[in-house]
């Protein structure tokens, strides 16, 4: 990912690092993920071209950050804060982190990718800064969206951490709106037929493919965020829930009917790896791969 779009950090120490650094990036928005494992004294800028979310699972001795053209404000205990700036402002500050596993979460959004999805939600509206804010909503996606990246073990599917982070995007949109006392719209609805026929043939077809939001959207001729809520509103079921399901399917008539190995019949279905796999399969099913074939 370009580094112009990630949160720059400089350590004042030359010994101190970070000992993990993930970033993902998806059209019109990136991700960025990263622990602290020392307790050293660092400082850190965002350049204000895209918009900026922050989640702070940290814990400081002494720090403080400055938005522009705003008073600095001092860092403490921030976890489960977050921080929002728009596009056009910029950030600057310090930070001295107490002595424990420190670690932050980063997503930007691209204005200029997002505008068409941002208007088909909301009404012209201005954003505002929010330094170290709560909202319970957001946290529990924005840390989702921190596991997901920090898990490099099991990476997770190209459309479920895509989904994650627009979900990230427009709750903290709604928010945004909330606080400056504008209304979003309301208009749902549901696809249309021939577009349910388009999406499950596509998605049948490339089962076996990392399938993202993006792609499914665009076979729809609609916006990422139109498309979540209509989907869920025509199929009952999220898009990723929805390709898990099909995967699954699958998996079980290869179990039934061929003597393919586990892990060959794990990759042909879309996951990665027999381990996800497994976890996938007996979450819905109930049971392990194999114990489904044996009685099948």
């Amino acid at each position: 990912m370009d580094q112009k779009h990630e949160l720059q950090l400089t350590f004042r120490e030359p010994t101190a690092f970070q000992e993990t650094h993930v970033s993902s990036k998806w059209r019109g928005f990136s991700v960025q993920y990263s622990r602290l494992k020392l307790p050293a004294e660092y400082e850190f800028a965002w350049n204000g071209q895209w918009h900026y979310l922050a989640y702070h699972d940290l814990v400081l001795e002494d720090g403080e950050m400055q938005v522009t053209g705003e008073r600095p404000v001092a860092g403490k205990d921030l976890r489960d804060r977050m921080t929002y700036i728009p596009a056009g402002q910029t950030i600057d500050g310090w930070a001295k982190p107490a002595d424990r596993m420190n670690a932050f979460t980063v997503v930007c959004f691209d204005p200029a990718a997002m505008e068409e999805e941002i208007q088909a939600e909301f009404n012209d509206f201005d954003p505002r800064a929010s330094v170290y804010f709560k909202d319970a909503h957001l946290s529990v996606t924005m840390q989702k969206l921190g596991s997901l990246l920090g898990d490099t073990e099991r990476p997770a599917s190209r459309i479920y951490a895509e989904t994650v982070g627009l979900t990230a995007a427009l709750e903290m949109f709604r928010i945004t709106v909330a606080q400056a006392g504008a209304k979003s719209e309301k208009g749902l609805g549901q696809l249309s037929r021939s577009q349910c026929e388009l999406l499950t043939s596509y998605i049948e077809v490339h089962l076996a493919d990392d399938i993202g939001l993006d792609e499914l959207a665009g076979l729809c001729g609609v916006t990422r965020f139109h498309f979540c809520r209509a989907f869920k509103a025509t199929f009952g079921e999220t898009p990723f829930h929805y390709v898990t399901l099909c995967r699954i399917e699958r998996a079980r008539q290869m179990l039934a009917k061929t003597r393919l190995p586990v892990s060959n019949i794990a990759t042909a279905c879309g996951f990665n790896g027999a381990s996800q796999f497994g976890r996938a399969f007996r979450s819905i099913v109930g049971t392990t791969p194999l114990v489904y074939r044996r009685s099948s």
